[in-house]
């Protein structure tokens, strides 16, 4: 088992080798198409339910930490915020932990039009639509 000092030395040279731990929305886009990737939404649960990606899993980002136990280690985790900054903390911290997680480029204000989003209706019912 590796110490958290050989981690994240190897974090700062993965990043010195280009390896940023961020994914565009249209890298996404047909990751999701190829696999199952686990997405999960550190929002606030009501900005969550009025519009998410398709599948994300909400965790408020506080409360990760909580809820490491049910986050896959075998599957790919993306994780989105408002804008990717406290996704990329959070991505961080998970892979000093070991998991295979990246950040989505810019949170959800990134180019979503081509990606399948859960918004909810006049209805309050959820609808999936390929924006």
């Amino acid at each position: 088992m590796k110490t958290i000092s050989e981690v994240v030395a190897r974090y700062f040279e993965d990043l010195k080798k280009g390896c940023n731990n961020l994914i565009s929305c249209d890298q996404l886009g047909e990751l999701m198409r190829k696999e199952n990737v686990y997405i999960l939404d550190i929002r606030k649960p009501e900005d969550y339910e009025e519009e998410h990606l398709e599948g994300a899993v909400n965790i408020f980002w506080s409360e990760v930490g909580d809820h490491l136990k049910e986050i896959p280690k075998d599957k790919k985790v993306v994780v989105c915020c408002y804008s990717g900054q406290s996704a990329g903390q959070v991505v961080s911290l998970m892979r000093i932990l070991g998991f295979n997680a990246c950040s989505l480029k810019g949170g959800m204000k990134c180019d979503l039009a081509h990606m399948p989003i859960e918004a909810r209706c006049c209805d309050n019912q959820p609808e999936v639509c390929d924006s």
